[in-house]
């Protein structure tokens, strides 16, 4: 049988385990590892599952997540489906640990969404135990054995080399610092603000090509909290909260606020305009805007 098909009949098997309640029951999340234990270094599934109403939008962790002590290697999602019981969607998730505990425990959540945020609701934690067959102990102790016979003396420990090489590895070390240490430090700021430019890009193009081709609202909506929560970890201000006037004062744009009028006609309207798709291309590049801004401005930054 191959993995997928493992993972698969995990999946269908922990279904069963989920709760059973009408469409009114409470998001109730399931997260269980798919093996009693674990070796280090050794790849381990957890599987996530919620059983919830069908007109309940659930989204679960992506690798950016954190996984402590865990890492994670892989995310593979499953199709919904629905029966009377209600929606099933689950996810099974790679993991890799180098964490020597006895007992090491995982507990992670699904989100809920509503029409400003998305709500946290997590499952209950399980924990795997760890194999030691492959970690190297040292267990033989050092017997000690009479030795009569004279032994050369060792000659004495040259201090002298010990310190003039510390003080050379640390001037070299110190030397690359004060020549690239900030060139470093801009390149590693850079590659975290492009990769999570490029999370964004992502998530939003998916949203406004579902919203587009479908015409559907609510992915419009979830592009616009996409694009609030991107801009407020981009500008360190609190843009998930604020109303399009506020973030017009913020953005001073008069497109970017003709756009955020339109979609806020479009939502709270419930009303599609064929104008939808090209404020949504409005937003999308006044956020790439800022972000160029933001990288432009770490380039120009001067050395201390």
């Amino acid at each position: 049988m191959s993995k997928s098909n493992i993972l698969f009949f995990y999946v269908f098997a922990l279904s069963f385990l989920l709760p059973r309640g009408g469409f009114g029951q409470k998001v109730k999340p399931l997260g269980l590892f798919l093996a009693d234990s674990i070796e280090v270094g050794k790849p381990v599934y957890f599987s996530l599952s919620v059983r919830h109403n069908p007109k309940t939008e659930i989204f679960f962790p992506d690798t950016l997540f954190d996984f402590s002590p865990f890492e994670i290697i892989s995310k593979r999602s499953f199709a919904s489906s629905t029966d009377e019981r209600g929606s099933l969607d689950s996810a099974v998730y790679q993991l890799i640990s180098f964490d020597v505990a006895e007992n090491q425990a995982l507990r992670m959540p699904v989100y809920v969404f509503h029409k400003k945020d998305c709500t946290a609701v997590f499952a209950q934690p399980d924990s795997v135990f760890l194999i030691k067959s492959n970690v190297i102990e040292a267990t033989n102790k050092a017997s000690l054995t009479p030795e009569t016979s004279l032994l050369p003396l060792s000659s004495e420990f040259n201090f002298s080399i010990l310190l003039g090489s510390i003080a050379l590895i640390v001037g070299v070390v110190g030397s690359i610092y004060w020549v690239f240490g900030q060139d470093i430090y801009k390149q590693w700021q850079l590659i975290k603000l492009q990769r999570r430019h490029l999370e964004y890009l992502r998530s939003f193009n998916r949203l406004m090509r579902n919203a587009r081709d479908r015409n559907n609202i609510k992915d419009a909506e979830k592009a616009i909290i996409v694009w609030k929560n991107y801009l407020e970890r981009l500008e360190k201000k609190p843009f998930a909260t604020y109303t399009t006037r506020e973030i017009v004062d913020n953005m001073p744009d008069e497109a970017l606020a003709e756009a955020l009028k339109n979609m806020d006609s479009i939502i709270y309207g419930q009303v599609i305009s064929k104008n939808m798709a090209e404020s949504l291309e409005v937003l999308k590049n006044g956020a790439t805007r800022i972000y160029r801004n933001k990288r432009r401005f770490i380039l120009d930054s001067p050395i201390a």
